[in-house]
């Protein structure tokens, strides 16, 4: 008995002492969490019933001790989490050996707020293997996982920012010798920018060394990114270079980066172009001024000689004639210079018109010969003429077509050595009428040619300008043919080897034969012709020249004595400058229209102001015609003519 009874108290006794010894390992835990300052948290396997807990982790979760113990773990984790957390616990729990586990999850606090934290977990076995406790501790890594979260954004934007970026960027690693000096950079990242800035894929920058990719670079942009690597300080550049044969121009911002760069680049190549031409365009245009002047000059110049020459009493009469031949060439070629000036102007601002008509382009030639044959006489050149026996058809502006002609016949006279050769071909060609002009002068330098028809250029700058020339003509003439749906080329087999210009125009359907030709203009009647002009000579000028072709004149100066005059001489046509003292023109029509009435009397507006909007502004201030000073005292002649009613 007293074995049995020996032995049958043994039985509860082992059971007690296991009871007492597991009191107190938990009073030890409890006390162990109080003193952790971490936050730890026993539970039970396998259903994860929170047994202890330390205040640190009350303090996490934002629920009392109390309350948690009524919990958990899978209370608090966040549902997205459960899933995946629990199957970690469960094979941590579920082993047959001592295990340890690692998870990373969301836990919803009291409040609802969210906190991210790591559970480093251990479980506890009994001698069978069972297990019977699962200790956690808790890092609270919110703050970590919020840094990594904007970090990772932040990379996105930068990647997106790089990716849509028109600007190359990349960074560069310092590959160093075995004396740590900078030998060369490693391409560490490149955005497709980079990529069509230095023409090759982005993927195969990574990895490349600079001097590879730009080998051309090692005295420019190599030792500035050393110097940014050595001394930190940031530079901003401007570098040209030549990659696959295409010289570029990039703007370089670089700053250290570790030990290295990140370098912007800007595509500035369209920028220094444009720079480029603007300080072309303003050389052109200050040789064009100091080319004007010296035009404007020497016809000035020339006239004055030649009117003190003729006004001397002792001068023969035959050298008198020539004085006075000299003044009309000079005042001729006076009046060209400004015609192609407004020309230019006209059709650069679209203010042109053409009048158009069926025409053969073989009498057009003619008589653009016959316009420059002076200047080619002068020369001594010999001109091959040769248009062919059939008519050369087009539809266009005789004057205009004339003009394109003339210039390229000029042209070739002032650039070719005294006693020279000019051919000048005109021939039908498929649907085109093609005219060629060609010289033995001074040819066109290769880089020239695709210029040579920009405005103010010349071939030859330097050469001597005595035959004169504003470096106009032959951009009238490509945009006059343009005008005709046409086409002009310029041709040269280098200087000294002479030049060939071509115009192809369309050709159009043969001409008929004429009807009858006009019949000659009636004679002109006399007039009684007020002239108004602030220019005492040119009044007076004019005012003899009418009075020798039989005409009855008056004059005026200003505004009010041309009205008073109107008044007191009653004329019949009245040849009014615009630019007047007092009272301009515009007024003065307004006025002698309003007294004369619509029919009465026929106002020619003569001035120098050409412009379209000066011809609206005399259309609408009531005058007939619009003439533009200098004009052939013929066209003047026909203009008074025709205000017979």
């Amino acid at each position: 008995m007293s074995g049995a009874g020996s032995s049958g108290d043994g039985g509860p006794r082992r059971e007690l002492d296991r009871a007492s010894a597991e009191l107190l390992s938990e009073r030890d835990l409890h006390h162990t969490l109080e003193i952790a300052g971490v936050a730890v948290a026993t539970g039970e396997p396998p259903t994860g019933r929170i047994l202890a807990v330390s205040p640190e982790f009350c303090a996490l979760t934002g629920y009392s001790e109390a309350e948690l113990l009524e919990r958990t773990f899978v209370d608090l984790t966040h549902p997205d989490d459960r899933s995946r957390d629990l199957a970690i616990y469960h094979q941590a729990v579920g082993g047959g050996a001592d295990r340890e586990w690692r998870s990373e999850k969301r836990f919803v606090r009291k409040d609802g707020a969210i906190r991210w934290v790591v559970v480093r977990g251990a479980v506890f076995r009994d001698e069978r293997g069972n297990a019977v406790r699962a200790v956690g501790v808790i890092d609270d890594i919110t703050e970590r996982k919020q840094a990594e979260e904007a970090l990772r954004r932040s990379e996105e934007r930068f990647r997106a920012a790089q990716e849509l970026s028109l600007d190359a960027f990349f960074v560069l690693r310092a590959a160093r010798d075995e004396g740590g000096r900078v030998a060369d950079f490693v391409f560490e990242f490149a955005n497709p920018a980079a990529g069509r800035l230095l023409r090759r894929p982005v993927e195969a920058f990574v990895g490349w060394r600079l001097l590879d990719v730009l080998p051309d670079q090692r005295t420019d942009l190599f030792p500035l990114y050393v110097r940014v690597v050595e001394t930190g300080e940031p530079h901003d550049i401007e570098v040209g270079y030549t990659a696959d044969g295409h010289r570029m121009w990039v703007r370089n911002m670089v700053v250290k980066v570790g030990d290295g760069v990140a370098v912007s680049c800007s595509d500035i190549t369209a920028r220094k172009q444009a720079e480029q031409a603007l300080l072309d365009a303003d050389r052109r245009k200050d040789e064009f001024l100091a080319m004007l002047a010296h035009e404007l000059r020497n016809p000035l110049s020339a006239i004055q000689f030649a009117l003190r020459v003729s006004q001397m009493p002792s001068v023969p009469e035959p050298r008198r004639a020539w004085a006075q031949a000299v003044m009309q060439r000079q005042l001729s070629q006076l009046g060209r210079m400004v015609d192609d000036l407004l020309d230019v102007s006209r059709i650069t601002r679209g203010k042109i018109t053409l009048k158009q008509e069926p025409l053969d382009l073989g009498h057009v030639v003619y008589q653009a010969v016959a316009a420059a044959a002076p200047l080619i006489d002068a020369s001594k050149h010999e001109l091959t003429l040769d248009v062919g026996p059939r008519p050369l058809s087009v539809f266009g502006d005789t004057a205009r077509l004339e003009q394109v002609i003339v210039n390229l016949l000029t042209n070739a006279a002032k650039y070719t050595r005294e006693g020279g050769r000019i051919w000048l071909t005109a021939r039908p060609e498929g649907a085109e009428v093609v005219v060629r002009v060609k010289d033995t002068g001074y040819g066109i330098p290769e880089e020239m040619l695709p210029r040579v028809f920009d405005l103010f250029e010349q071939a030859h700058p330097t050469l001597d300008r005595a035959r004169g020339g504003l470096g106009i003509g032959l951009t009238l003439v490509k945009r006059l043919v343009e005008m005709h749906s046409g086409s002009v080329s310029a041709a040269s087999e280098g200087e000294g080897r002479g030049s060939e210009f071509t115009v192809r125009l369309p050709a159009a359907e043969p001409l008929g034969e004429p009807e009858g030709a006009p019949g000659p203009v009636a004679g002109a009647l006399a007039r009684r012709i007020l002239v108004v002009d602030d220019n005492r000579d040119h009044a007076l000028a004019l005012a003899l020249l009418l009075e020798q072709a039989g005409h009855v004149t008056a004059l005026a100066h200003d505004g009010p004595e041309a009205l008073e005059a109107a008044r007191s001489f009653v004329p019949e046509v009245v040849l009014l400058d615009i630019g007047l003292p007092k009272m301009d023109g515009y007024e003065v029509a307004r006025r002698m229209r309003g007294e004369a009435g619509a029919g009465a009397l026929r106002i020619v507006a003569f001035t120098g102001y050409g412009q379209q909007d000066d011809l609206r502004r005399s259309r609408e201030a009531g005058c007939d015609a619009h003439l533009i000073k200098p004009i052939a005292p013929e066209v003047l002649f026909a203009h008074i003519a025709g205000g017979e009613r």
